[in-house]
């Protein structure tokens, strides 16, 4: 399933990231260029990635974006704005979730998997940052295609993993 996500994002991804010429005016453009319908489309897209493990939702809702004609600074923003919203109600969702298993482990093991759930998270948090930075320069670049190829990289990976079980 993994696979298959991140196959069909980075085939999105390619889609979008076709037409690398931004015009000036394109690249100055704020998160204010964004319509009404360009957000709804952009966050359906968001909310068809939520089920899908490997499925990048900044990757779908940024190519969404471009692929709706909306400039490469104000996809990015608009994206960016759309996961500080959902965020927090996965950590929220993951926390009950973590609290839930404590409740059925034994009490020794509380210390030791909420250690192990804190350091999980604080790396989490930067492979986030470094990724943020790299999607960022690529975008900005007009190499927003790269992350599509890495996309369908890591499709290819996962799926020979896979069947090398």
């Amino acid at each position: 399933m993994i696979s298959c996500a991140l196959a069909v994002v980075g085939v999105l991804i390619l889609i979008a990231g076709r037409d690398r010429r931004a015009s000036e005016e394109e690249s100055r453009s704020s998160i204010g260029a964004v319509s009404v319908s360009q957000s709804t489309w952009i966050g359906a897209v968001q909310g068809l990635c939520l089920p899908f493990r490997g499925f990048s939702r900044s990757g779908a809702t940024i190519s969404t974006a471009l692929i709706l004609g909306v400039g490469r600074l104000a996809a990015q923003k608009f994206s960016f704005a759309l996961a500080v919203i959902l965020t927090p109600l996965v950590i929220v969702r993951e926390l009950l979730r973590l609290i839930n298993v404590h409740g059925s482990a034994a009490p020794h093991a509380i210390p030791s998997s909420s250690a192990m759930a804190g350091l999980g998270m604080l790396c989490s948090f930067l492979a986030g940052l470094l990724a943020l930075r790299w999607l960022t320069r690529l975008l900005e670049r007009g190499r927003w295609q790269w992350f599509g190829y890495y996309c369908l990289l890591a499709a290819l990976t996962v799926f020979l993993l896979h069947i090398s079980r």
